[in-house]
C-alpha cells in the first residue's frame, strides 16, 4: 500500500511542476490572457491551452499573485462568451450549411435529426457537463446552435456549466498552489 502512496505523491509532484511552468506564462501575461485563451478554446480551437492556463492561474491565485475573484469572473466570462460566439455562428449558418454540405463530413439528415432529438431530451445535461469532455468542450456551442437548442436553455446551462467547470479546474489549481 505504501507504493500507492509513493506513486500518488510522485504524480502530484509532477503535476505541481507542470502547473508551475504554466504559471510562469500566466504570471507574465495575467488574467486577461486566461480570459482570451478560454474564449478561444471555447469558441472551437481544440488545442488552445485554456484549461492548462486556468489551472495555472488558480495556482497563482493561491499564492497571492492573481486576484481570485477577478480571475473567476473573467474565466467564467471567457468560457461562456466563447460558447455564445460558437452558438450564434452555428445558429445563423450551421444548420443550413449542415443540410447542404453535411454529407461530406458524415452529417446525414438522419444523424442531424437524431442529434436534434437527443439534445431536445438531454441538452441541458450535455451543455452543463460537456465542458468536462474534450473535444465536446470546444465544439458544444456549434453543436447546440446547429441543433437549434433554444437560446434560453443554452444561456442558462452554458453559464452554469462555465461556473461549474471554472470552479472545478480553477479550484484544483488553487489547491495545488496551497501544497
Amino acid at each position: 500500500m505504501q507504493w500507492l502512496h509513493h506513486e500518488a505523491m510522485a504524480y502530484l509532484q509532477e503535476l505541481h511542476a507542470t502547473v508551475q511552468a504554466g504559471a510562469g506564462v500566466v504570471g507574465q501575461y495575467g488574467v486577461w490572457m486566461v480570459f482570451g485563451s478560454l474564449l478561444i478554446e471555447s469558441a472551437g480551437v481544440i488545442f488552445a491551452p485554456g484549461e492548462t492556463f486556468l489551472i495555472a492561474s488558480g495556482f497563482l491565485a493561491a499564492q497571492g499573485t492573481l486576484n481570485p475573484g477577478l480571475l473567476f469572473l473573467l474565466a467564467v466570462a471567457g468560457t461562456s462568451l466563447g460558447w455564445f460566439l460558437a452558438y450564434f455562428l452555428a445558429d445563423r449558418v450551421g444548420i443550413s450549411w449542415l443540410r447542404k454540405h453535411g454529407k461530406w463530413i458524415g452529417v446525414t439528415p438522419d444523424r442531424l435529426q437524431k442529434t436534434h432529438r437527443f439534445l431536445e431530451k438531454y441538452g441541458s445535461i450535455v451543455v452543463l457537463f460537456g465542458r468536462f469532455v474534450v473535444p465536446l468542450r470546444q465544439l458544444q456551442g456549434y453543436i447546440s446552435g446547429s441543433a437549434e437548442v433554444p437560446l434560453r436553455d443554452f444561456y442558462l446551462w452554458n453559464v452554469l456549466g462555465a461556473v461549474t467547470w471554472v470552479s472545478f479546474w480553477g479550484g484544483a489549481g488553487y489547491l495545488l498552489g496551497l501544497l
